[in-house]
């Protein structure tokens, strides 16, 4: 598979892990759905940082496929937090409400930053940075 296609790959698997909530699913289909994209995007991501890291691609594109693959661990381990929480504990105060709200920033930071790295590795690939002679 061509790097561009995995980058904007990685952009629909954010994309659909945002949108598959499990309140649309229905709780036991929705959050195994949500958990499997999740561990997808994180594949992905990490895929696409250590790819990136190896090319001669500016180092932006690197630094911000890196932070991506950072947002993705810290989501995987905010999003197993928030489950634990809302099965052993789901009355506990406001924790659970911190964790969300942490989850879905993080998300759509995550959502962002692979769409800008996809779209910046597509224009560096077909050279578009160069300037027109």
């Amino acid at each position: 598979m061509r790097l561009y296609n995995r980058l904007y790959g990685t952009v629909w698997v954010a994309f659909f892990a945002c949108v598959l909530i499990s309140r649309w699913l229905g709780a036991y289909v929705g959050a195994s759905v949500h958990a499997l994209l999740g561990i997808a995007l994180l594949v992905l991501t990490l895929a696409n940082a250590r790819t990136l890291a190896a090319l001669a691609v500016p180092a932006r594109l690197k630094r911000i496929s890196r932070v991506t693959a950072g947002f993705a661990i810290f989501q995987a381990v905010g999003g197993l937090a928030l489950g634990v929480i809302a099965r052993l504990a789901p009355s506990l105060p406001v924790v659970p409400s911190l964790l969300h709200g942490a989850h879905v920033v993080c998300a759509l930071a995550i959502l962002a930053q692979a769409s800008s790295v996809a779209t910046a590795y597509d224009m560096w690939e077909e050279k578009e940075f160069q300037e027109q002679t």
